[in-house]
């Protein structure tokens, strides 16, 4: 797997032998520029070239199915402000809707059917990228890779 070109750090770090080395956070970035790269070319030639890399904040595993906006924020990590922001966007391309919770002012978040087909891309293309890392590592050191990330995201 190819890592990003690297510039020279400004500052060097006293008790790290390799400072200039990508640790495990750049490493999994990079992986995951990968998936949300081939997911956007994948999308676009389904004809949802209108879906950006950030709408992949809302659009990800576990789809929303009637979930607030403030939820949907947190799990992402950012504010309610800017996943409001995305949610009117996706909306108004017909990936999501919201409905009104039960006596309450809050919206509750789902996909539309539109919003389905893009996850159903997205769940076979992120199977097509495992199959690849797969044969490009051996069945046997990705089972065992997949089984740490598992265990390590599981706790």
């Amino acid at each position: 797997m190819r890592t990003p070109r690297q510039s020279p750090s400004p500052r060097r770090f006293s008790d790290d032998p390799n400072p200039d080395d990508p640790l495990i956070g750049a490493r999994l970035r990079y992986c995951l520029a990968q998936v949300e790269q081939r997911l956007s070319q994948a999308l676009a030639s389904a004809g949802f070239a209108d879906i950006q890399t950030a709408h992949f904040k809302v659009l990800r595993f576990p789809p929303p199915e009637n979930e607030r906006p403030i939820d949907l924020a947190q799990r992402a990590g950012m504010s309610k402000q800017a996943m409001n922001y995305l949610l009117l966007q996706l909306e108004e391309l017909g990936y999501v809707q919201r409905g009104a919770m039960g006596g309450s002012t809050a919206r509750l978040v789902s996909l539309t059917e539109k919003g389905w087909k893009v996850a159903e891309i997205q769940r076979a293309t992120v199977h097509q990228i495992e199959r690849e890392w797969e044969q490009q590592i051996g069945a046997q050191r990705f089972q065992t890779f997949y089984a740490v990330l598992k265990e390590l995201t599981d706790s």
